[in-house]
């Protein structure tokens, strides 16, 4: 069962955002910083109170075992793109016990039911290199590749020295 997340459900949450965020610390952590389970909490708070942001769970019979946070976002006109509105899916996760089991792909088929019940015409996502699983997850669940980006890291005359 897939259903709105409540004050209740934050802790579970918390804890998830925590876990996700220690992989990208760990794998960028010039990029990444760290941050508690306190911090998570009031993040998550702040979050479930905004209009444009969606929380959902996946619960099996008594505990939460995965989640999404979608935020619907716009961009404006430029002189190179027309406006937009869209879904950006800004994380989703399955607590590790519970992988492999289709939680993930109910996860994302409830996301683009709600995008579509709000009228965007579009979800996107990022998702990084070397996190294999996720990109077969999305690419099973048709998701497809739009543009890159390349990283070139410049190095301080500290550095070389």
């Amino acid at each position: 069962m897939i259903r709105d997340a409540s004050d209740r459900d934050i802790g579970c949450i918390a804890d998830a955002l925590v876990r996700v965020q220690c992989l990208h610390a760990d794998a960028y952590p010039s990029i990444y910083r760290r941050f508690t389970r306190a911090e998570a909490v009031s993040h998550l708070s702040a979050s479930l109170a905004k209009p444009d942001i969606t929380i959902r769970v996946a619960c099996d019979s008594t505990e939460i075992v995965g989640h999404y946070i979608l935020a619907t976002e716009s961009t404006p006109e430029s002189i190179f793109k027309h406006p937009q509105r869209f879904g950006h899916l800004h994380q989703i996760e399955v607590d590790p016990k519970y992988r492999r089991r289709g939680v993930g792909k109910c996860l994302l088929d409830d996301a683009t039911l709600i995008s579509a019940k709000l009228g965007l015409p579009r979800v996107v996502l990022d998702v990084w290199a070397f996190n294999a699983a996720a990109r077969g997850l999305f690419d099973s669940a048709g998701f497809s590749a739009f543009g890159s980006k390349l990283v070139l890291d410049i190095k301080s005359n500290q550095d070389s020295g």
